[in-house]
């Protein structure tokens, strides 16, 4: 089964121009506890998700 978007893009334009500002703790948290508060952090856990991909054998497209 294929996933279907929930809300259009202009539904989610919508919303987001009607969203309080970000504020500094405004981040990802992961379900282990890490914040990815930082280019550098994101980075990194691109690379480990990319990492656990090519393990499961599955197909990553690397991009600059």
């Amino acid at each position: 089964m294929a996933a279907q978007p929930v809300l259009s893009a202009e539904e989610l334009a919508e919303a987001m121009r009607n969203a309080s500002p970000a504020t500094r703790d405004d981040v990802t948290v992961l379900a282990d506890g890490r914040r990815i508060d930082s280019r550098e952090s994101a980075l990194a856990w691109l690379a480990e998700l990319a990492a656990a991909r090519e393990a499961a054998g599955e197909s990553v497209v690397a991009s600059a």
